[in-house]
């Protein structure tokens, strides 16, 4: 009986020796280093969220949803032609001054945030408000009175050659357009005027070779800044067809122009489209809307065409003209700008769902001291719309 009580003792009594050996023999963590963990645990999480939030405030910026290319949805593309003789100017046929131009135009919906549409709205109407962003590649080419000459007088129009990149931003509503656009280019023969200019008069018959290239403006880097700000009437009815007027005010300011800008357009036709008129390679194109789309407005029926002619007028007040003056930081040719320089133009566009074509006669007063007349040129301007 003894024994058997001893033995219960035993096998009762040994969990309790094993788990008070145990803490004697566990090397505590003192209240000091728990408390530390704890607080290192907590500032780690507070980085972290830190950190995440400065990471995401770019991408909440209402300006990075500008930028923010993989949200842009394309909308159009736009080609452009234009020349003193030829095919485009059906007035005259020449070759000086502003002799050649080409252009190719991508136009995107930039899909903006709500805080960015809220942003830059054009008017206090969220309903109303569109936005646009367009990238273009565009060439001018320049040349003196007489191509026949292979040093051409000094205070004559220099040779020039202009290639650049051009980006836009634009908003709009129903009655107001706002256009900003950044444009970096280069001058000389890094701009591939002499050898399109070669072309050309290779590939159309009884042209003359131009033989002062060797005087071109010399090769620099070129910075410019655009802003134009379009305003559309009310239309009109004219007989069945629609009229209105668009009046516009802008500047340019950088190594190529600097100068204060004025126009009047007016268009009448059938179906007037929404945009702010015209697309030109020496102005810029409506991005804010999709060509397929440009004919259906607010109240009317869906339409798939467009007809309209117009007339533009244009006075420009001209501080810096980099075609006349020669280049910003190298020595060049140049000659003497005149301050004030007018243009006049007529045009016929048509649209028809998802392409449209357009044609315009130009007129330009003379814009430098020693221009016997004035200047005129065509321009052919082509675009679609399609999924991309």
């Amino acid at each position: 009986m003894n024994v058997c009580i001893r033995y219960h003792v035993v096998m009762i009594s040994r969990p309790w020796f094993v788990s008070i050996l145990a803490m004697l023999t566990a090397t505590p963590q003192p209240l000091w280093a728990q408390n530390s963990d704890d607080a290192a645990e907590r500032n780690k999480a507070v980085e972290s969220r830190q950190l995440s939030e400065s990471l995401d405030e770019p991408l909440n910026n209402p300006w990075f949803s500008i930028v923010d290319v993989s949200k842009y949805t394309f909308r159009d593309f736009t080609a452009y032609w234009e020349n003193d003789g030829t095919v485009p100017n059906f007035i005259d046929d020449t070759d000086r001054y502003y002799t050649n131009g080409v252009g190719f135009e991508l136009s995107f919906d930039p899909n903006l945030s709500q805080e960015a549409q809220d942003r830059f709205a054009i008017s206090d109407d969220p309903t109303k408000q569109r936005f646009g962003v367009g990238i273009a590649l565009k060439q001018r080419i320049y040349t003196p009175t007489s191509i026949l000459q292979f040093d051409p007088p000094a205070r004559d129009h220099p040779y020039g050659g202009h290639l650049s990149l051009a980006f836009a931003f634009q908003r709009a509503d129903e009655h107001t357009h706002d256009h900003f656009g950044l444009s970096v280019g280069i001058t000389g023969h890094s701009s591939g005027a002499r050898t399109i200019q070669g072309w050309i008069h290779n590939t159309f018959p009884d042209e003359d070779d131009p033989l002062g290239w060797d005087t071109q403006l010399p090769t620099e880097a070129t910075i410019n800044f655009a802003y134009t700000r379009t305003w559309k009437t009310e239309r009109a009815d004219l007989g069945g067809l629609e009229m209105e007027m668009l009046p516009a005010l802008g500047f340019d300011l950088g190594t190529v122009s600097i100068a204060a800008r004025s126009s009047m357009t007016i268009r009448v036709g059938k179906n007037l489209p929404t945009d702010f008129g015209p697309a030109s390679l020496q102005g810029h194109k409506d991005h804010t809307v999709r060509v397929s789309e440009t004919g259906i407005r607010e109240g009317a029926d869906e339409t798939n065409w467009s007809l309209y002619a117009y007339t533009r007028l244009g006075v420009d007040a001209i501080a810096r003209d980099l075609f006349i003056d020669g280049t910003a930081f190298s020595a060049s040719r140049s000659a003497q700008r005149e301050p004030l320089v007018a243009t006049f133009s007529f045009g016929v566009i048509a649209r028809y769902e998802s392409f449209y074509l357009g044609w315009t006669q130009n007129f330009q007063t003379e814009r430098f001291d020693l221009q016997p007349d004035s200047q005129t040129w065509g321009s052919i301007v082509f675009g679609s719309s399609f999924e991309w």
